[in-house]
């Protein structure tokens, strides 16, 4: 379920008030708006959480523009997955209701790093000028959403991105899958663009286009 960070136009159209019940119907996220004293103008997402009619607690949106919401099959977790531009800027959270702060637990640190070692930005053919600096903090340029749950609350399966832009040289879109451990974010998977889209096709909203390997710089012998 999709559902908007937040507002900053009004009327605020797009920041309606919802309710994503989980899927035994024991447990609910409502999701409501609120503005500020200091920021009037702002609709900013709330997201109350309640488990056998009780309330658990709260959880903040992931990003800044739209996120979106995935209950775990046997309804003891969830994931949100975010971005802060709405063109590869992507970004995770998992939340276990057997956790009484509820997370957010970021799993995805193993996963950032085995996309930094496999697609590294200064080795790109006609790299970013500000490779260095992606190099050293990979969370900069590699974007992880969650597809979707495996089985139960154990593990998810994520797609790891480096963005979509030219100036991201010969690594721009480059993508791999990895089906991981909850909540300790331990790579169970790591799959190639092919056998992603094979397993996981499934799980898409949309047709994935597997765009060919990247391109390096010429190595002199």
């Amino acid at each position: 379920m999709t559902f908007s960070a937040g507002c900053a136009t009004r009327p605020f159209v797009d920041c309606r008030p919802l309710r994503i019940p989980s899927p035994d119907g024991k447990s609910a996220i409502e999701v409501s708006y609120d503005t500020t004293p200091d920021y009037p103008d702002l609709e900013v997402a709330r997201l109350r959480v309640t488990a056998v009619g009780k309330y658990v607690g709260e959880v903040e949106p992931v990003g800044s523009v739209e996120s979106e919401l995935t209950w775990s099959p046997d309804s003891k977790a969830f994931f949100i997955n975010g971005n802060d531009n709405a063109n590869g800027d992507d970004h995770l959270a998992v939340h276990l209701l057997s956790d009484p702060a509820l997370g957010p637990r970021y799993i995805t640190r193993d996963v950032v790093q085995d996309m930094a070692r496999s697609f590294p930005p200064c080795e790109a053919k006609d790299p970013i000028n500000i490779c260095a600096e992606l190099a050293a903090d990979p969370d900069g340029y590699i974007g992880v959403s969650a597809l979707d749950w495996i089985h139960d609350s154990s593990e998810i399966v994520v797609m790891a991105e480096v963005p979509c832009s030219s100036s991201m040289g010969g690594i721009m879109c480059q993508v791999l899958g990895y089906e991981v451990q909850v909540p300790s974010g331990k790579i169970l998977r790591r799959m190639e663009a092919k056998e992603f889209a094979r397993r996981w096709q499934h799980s898409m909203a949309w047709k994935f286009e597997d765009i060919g390997p990247p391109e390096f710089q010429t190595k002199l012998p």
